[in-house]
C-alpha cells in the first residue's frame, strides 16, 4: 500500500514538471511568433509606407515663390514686348556679347514640398550600357551630371529608386501623391536653392520614352525620372518610367 502511495506521489510530481515545462515551451512559442509577427508588420510598413524613411536629407530652410510666378513673369515680359515704344531708338543696336555658359554647381538634395520630403543626390555617369547609372540606395537620387545643372540653361535630369533591395524608395513619391502644380526645391553645392514648378507627369514604357525626358539642352528645365511596375529578371529592370517634368520659377 506504501508502495503505491509513493509512486502516486512520484507520477503527480513527474506530471507537474512536465506541465511546467511545456507551459514554458508554449510561452517561448507564443514570444517568438509575437516577435515574428511585429517583425513582418514592420517589414511591410516599411516597404509600403514613408513611415520609416521620409527623407535622408536636411529639408531646407527656404520659403517658396507662389507657383504663378513664371506664368505671371513670362505675361508681363510678353505685355511688354508688345506695347510700342514711341521713344527715339537707335538704328542699329551693338551685337550683345556671348554669354559665357556658367559653371555647373551640382545639386545636393531635393525637396518635396507638401510631402516633406527631403533626398540626398549625388552625381551618376553612364553604365556600361551607355544608361544613366543610379545610385544603389533606396534613399538617395542620382543627377546625371552629363545634362544640365540646376543653375545652367539646359534638363537637369535627377533619378531615384521607386523600390531598392526591398525598401521603398523615396522617389516613389512621382506616382504615389506627386501632382502637376507641386513644387520642388533643388539645393546645390554652394548652399543656395532653385525652385520649380511640376509641370507635367507621365508615364513611359521604358523603350518608348520621348527623347526630350534624356535630352540635355533646350530651355532650362528639372526631369524627375523612377521606376514602376513589376521587376523583369531578365532584363535586371521595371519596364515602366515615370517622369515629372519641372519648370524653374525663379
Amino acid at each position: 500500500m506504501e508502495k503505491n502511495v509513493f509512486t502516486t506521489e512520484q507520477e503527480e510530481r513527474a506530471a507537474l514538471k512536465r506541465r511546467r515545462r511545456n507551459r514554458v515551451f508554449n510561452t517561448i512559442l507564443y514570444l517568438i511568433s509575437a516577435s515574428l509577427i511585429l517583425f513582418g508588420i514592420f517589414i511591410i510598413l516599411r516597404d509600403q509606407t514613408d513611415l520609416f524613411n521620409r527623407s535622408s536629407a536636411e529639408k531646407p530652410n527656404v520659403t517658396f515663390p507662389p507657383a504663378d510666378y513664371a506664368a505671371t513673369s513670362t505675361a508681363t515680359d510678353a505685355a511688354n514686348e508688345n506695347t510700342e515704344d514711341t521713344s527715339e531708338q537707335p538704328t542699329k543696336p551693338p551685337p550683345a556679347p556671348e554669354a559665357t555658359p556658367e559653371p555647373a554647381i551640382e545639386p545636393v538634395s531635393i525637396f518635396f514640398e507638401g510631402h516633406e520630403i527631403a533626398v540626398a543626390v549625388q552625381p551618376v555617369g553612364l553604365n556600361s550600357k551607355g544608361e544613366m547609372e543610379t545610385i544603389p540606395k533606396h534613399d538617395v537620387a542620382g543627377w546625371y551630371k552629363y545634362g544640365a545643372a540646376p543653375n545652367q540653361e539646359g534638363n537637369c535630369i535627377i533619378a531615384g529608386h521607386n523600390r531598392y533591395s526591398g525598401q521603398k524608395g523615396l522617389f516613389a513619391v512621382l506616382h504615389k501623391g506627386l501632382h502637376k502644380g507641386d513644387r520642388v526645391c533643388v539645393t546645390m553645392k554652394d548652399g543656395k536653392s532653385i525652385f520649380y514648378v511640376v509641370d507635367e507627369i507621365a508615364n513611359y514604357k521604358y523603350d518608348s520614352m520621348p527623347e526630350s525626358v534624356m535630352a540635355v539642352g533646350g530651355e532650362r528645365r528639372l526631369t524627375l525620372i523612377t521606376c514602376l511596375g513589376d521587376f523583369d529578371y531578365d532584363r535586371q529592370m521595371s519596364l515602366t518610367r515615370v517622369v515629372a517634368v519641372c519648370k524653374p520659377i525663379n
